[in-house]
């Protein structure tokens, strides 16, 4: 039996030490985390070397990789998001017929690298585009952007009027709807960091088959094309920020006074934009000519060339 005002017996050393050790765990924890979003830089893909001809344009604001076929009047090709010039080799080799093709890799893709500080949002890669339309000379153009090239494309069409005659919008976000979910993990601060640091190419060929419905068109050399760049630090850290700055608020507002004669294409089969956008474009852009493309998905132009080149033919012919 217990004495009255006999002290307790003393609590064991080990129970004090239990959340001391928890605690210095979770620290290490926060800290190899923090340390693998913010400080280590994975490796990138070396020996591999892309055969596709192109050149570069230095600028005070980049130097911006791009390709330049064909003659007659000036298309500009705008790829997009985790995408480059490559994606319009399709399109290139049609279009080139009849026109002088420009496809330009924008900041945060292909072989572009930018000068200083860039602002990764809508506004900024609008004004890289012009800036590159006025380092190639090119005062007028008709534009043709893909996903968040055509975003890019649309702002620009929005606000310079006198210089885009035409426009083309291929599974283009720009409406103030929800982001595509499959870059929803990507917005999270910290987890977005660390998401695309460990994504290795097996990960990246996954993402990319979600934006065909041919996945016989999803071959090696396609995959290799895009991930020897994507798996540079300085584009995996701008890819994070271009998800993180597509705010759509202003390219929807600026749809009623859109002037450009503007054709929108659209993979039914879309599994990151669902088809109704486009109808929805058709609603709001004043003359939209939507088309709808069965059994093709995000990438329509790669996925299905042989419905997509005839209608853009079509379009941009003089």
């Amino acid at each position: 039996m217990e004495h009255l005002g006999q002290p307790a017996p003393p609590t064991p050393r080990h129970g004090r030490r239990w959340p001391r050790r928890v605690a210095a765990v979770l620290a290490v924890l926060v800290a190899v985390t923090l340390f693998g979003a913010y400080g280590w830089r994975p490796a990138a893909v070396d020996g591999y070397r892309s055969a596709y001809e192109s050149s570069y344009l230095d600028t005070p604001l980049a130097r911006f990789h791009y390709s330049r076929t064909g003659s007659g009047s000036p298309v500009v090709l705008v790829a997009g998001g985790a995408q480059w010039l490559y994606s319009y080799r399709h399109t290139i080799a049609a279009l080139s017929r009849e026109h002088t093709v420009y496809a330009v890799d924008l900041p945060g893709q292909g072989y572009t690298t930018v000068k200083g500080e860039f602002a990764y949002d809508i506004p900024g890669m609008a004004r890289a585009l012009g800036t590159f339309l006025d380092a190639a000379k090119l005062p007028a153009v008709r534009l043709v952007g893909h996903s968040w090239g055509g975003a890019w494309s649309l702002y620009y069409a929005e606000h310079h009027p006198a210089r885009v005659d035409r426009l083309v919008l291929l599974d283009s976000p720009g409406l103030d709807k929800p982001l595509a979910s499959q870059t929803a993990l990507f917005s999270i601060p910290v987890v977005g960091e660390l998401a695309v640091k460990l994504m290795g190419r097996a990960d990246f060929e996954r993402s990319l088959r979600t934006a065909f419905a041919h996945q016989d068109r999803v071959t090696p050399e396609v995959v290799d094309e895009t991930w020897h760049w994507m798996s540079r630090p300085d584009k995996r850290e701008a890819f994070v920020r271009l998800v993180r700055s597509q705010d759509y608020t202003a390219t929807d507002a600026g749809l009623a006074r859109l002037r450009a004669r503007t054709l929108v294409i659209w993979g039914q089969a879309d599994q990151w934009l669902p088809a109704s956008y486009a109808s929805e474009y058709g609603r709001r852009i004043p003359g939209a000519v939507v088309r709808i493309i069965p059994g093709a998905g995000h990438n329509v132009h790669e996925d299905a060339p042989e419905q997509v080149n005839p209608l853009l033919a079509t379009f941009l012919g003089d």
